[in-house]
């Protein structure tokens, strides 16, 4: 026990990607001028493994580590702790379906000015952290040797959205789960550009059959798959197209603190209450705003129109009993590329993606989705 209070040693991390930084932490707990950070890294053997959190404090606060703990504790009820001789030794840590014990092994503890410093020694029960430190607790003292926290994943939290915010639901069905698409930027505002559906259905549903739902139902979201993985993805004036490393990368969990990688659409079935991720980029999917989309017309409706063919590459022909009164034809961003009234379109002058047709009738008005060759 001694020995993880009183070791010291230096150990440099070799990182196999960028280094992470302060500005990458985005859950943070407290308030104050001050910041320090926390990292654990349960070193399971997961591709997620290590998550740091931000703690926030003012000058003369006097946090100790126990103390950094619990206002994590409180803030995440998916994280716990546990210390024993008297706040002193780190017994266990615990966050989602991770969890590591001091049987068989022991947490070592680590401190440095960054991710990529770290010097262990034992810092829980040795006065107070300290402005713009690193705090780390790594599983694995003697099995083989200590080794300090692997570059963390920013911990997000569980409470940050849930299915209760949603306010139009695509499907039907007893079952519900959200898809979340993330275009890995963010808007000038700095959020995220990350948005989320919530889709209805019975059963289990796959990631795959998700996204058709979502795409036949909504005309401002398309995508197209292949090999299992997607390929193209636009959602009004947001794309993303898979391209060397610029690749749609795949999740699933039960709320945004809980995403696990997955490979490949197949590998991924819906229950109730399950979540989908695509993120595209390195971050996981991000806290989401509802999709802003419009939904499509009935396929009752629908079914009184043919537009063929589709995809095309010079014109698109609208067969209907109905008395069409306008045809427009916009871009996934929204802007009006065409106004016509001729039931044969000619489209050869548009570039080769997704358009959306409308046709306003003395009935109805339906958007309808067609693909320019």
């Amino acid at each position: 026990m001694q020995k993880i209070l009183s070791l010291t040693c230096t150990f440099i991390v070799a990182l196999c990607f960028a280094q992470l930084t302060a500005n990458d932490v985005k859950f943070f707990v407290g308030t104050g001028s001050q910041t320090a950070y926390f990292v654990a890294d349960f070193k399971d053997g997961t591709d997620d493994r290590s998550y740091v959190w931000g703690v926030r404090f003012n000058s003369g606060q006097n946090i100790t580590g126990p103390q950094m703990l619990q206002m994590i504790k409180s803030a995440e009820p998916a994280f716990d702790y546990n210390l024993t001789f008297n706040n002193g030794f780190l017994d266990k840590i615990s966050f989602n379906n991770h969890t590591a014990q001091s049987v068989p092994d022991y947490w070592s503890l680590w401190s440095g000015s960054d991710t990529s410093n770290w010097s262990m020694g034992g810092w829980m029960n040795s006065g107070t952290i300290a402005n713009g430190e690193w705090y780390g607790a790594s599983y694995g003292f003697s099995n083989p040797t200590a080794e300090a926290p692997a570059t963390p994943i920013p911990a997000y939290s569980s409470l940050w959205y849930n299915a209760s915010q949603i306010t139009n639901w695509i499907g039907t069905g007893s079952n519900k789960s959200l898809v979340v698409v993330d275009f890995g930027t963010n808007n000038s505002n700095g959020n995220a550009n990350s948005f989320v559906f919530g889709i209805q259905y019975n059963g289990t549903i796959t990631a795959e059959q998700a996204l058709q739902l979502i795409d036949a139902q909504t005309s401002t979201f398309s995508y197209t798959s292949a090999a299992n993985q997607v390929s193209t993805l636009l959602l009004n004036s947001f794309s993303g197209t898979a391209n060397g490393t610029n690749t749609w990368k795949l999740y699933k969990g039960t709320n945004l603190s809980n995403w696990k990688t997955n490979a490949n659409l197949s590998a991924i079935t819906l229950n109730n209450n399950d979540w989908f991720g695509l993120s595209f980029g390195t971050r996981r999917p991000f806290t989401p705003t509802e999709a802003n989309v419009t939904l499509s017309v009935s396929n009752s409706v629908k079914e009184s129109f043919k537009i063929y063919p589709n995809p095309a590459s010079d014109f698109v022909v609208i067969e209907t009993q109905d008395n069409i009164k306008d045809i427009n034809i916009y871009s996934v961003s929204g802007q009006k590329l065409m106004n016509t009234l001729n039931k044969k379109i000619n489209i050869q002058n548009l570039q080769s993606g997704v358009y959306f047709v409308e046709i306003k009738t003395d009935k109805s008005t339906t958007v309808h989705k067609i693909i320019k060759k």
